[in-house]
């Protein structure tokens, strides 16, 4: 009789899990950039019915618009940083990252949300 093989010995086949989540990853982040556009657009817009002067609702927006942008950068960055690591590991993500991933995701929520209320 043949001894089972070890732990280190067996190799998992992951199938195509780690494509499918990569994949995923990268559909949520162009949903993200197209919020993010659209919060930039309305910012712009803000700013001409304001002559180009930043007050009022085009600061807020402005600031709105800049977080959303550094939001999605961080989390451009958390995609590449889990497709590559998916394509030679199989373990579960980092709590780091997915901790950092959150964080980002509830900030562009909330400028999401400040655009539109802000938005006329």
């Amino acid at each position: 009789m043949t001894p089972s093989p070890t732990p280190d010995e067996q190799t998992r086949d992951p199938g195509l899990q780690p494509e499918r989540t990569s994949l995923s990853w990268g559909r949520t982040l162009l949903a993200l950039l197209v919020s993010d556009l659209l919060i930039w657009r309305a910012w712009s817009r803000s700013l001409s019915r304001h002559e180009g002067r930043i007050e009022g609702n085009a600061l807020t927006l402005g600031l709105a618009a800049g977080t959303a942008a550094a939001a999605t950068a961080v989390i451009a960055c958390c995609v590449i940083y889990r497709t590559r690591t998916l394509r030679t590991d199989t373990q579960a993500p980092p709590a780091g990252l997915m901790l950092t991933t959150t964080t980002a995701l509830l900030a562009l929520a909330a400028a999401t949300t400040v655009s539109i209320l802000l938005t006329k």
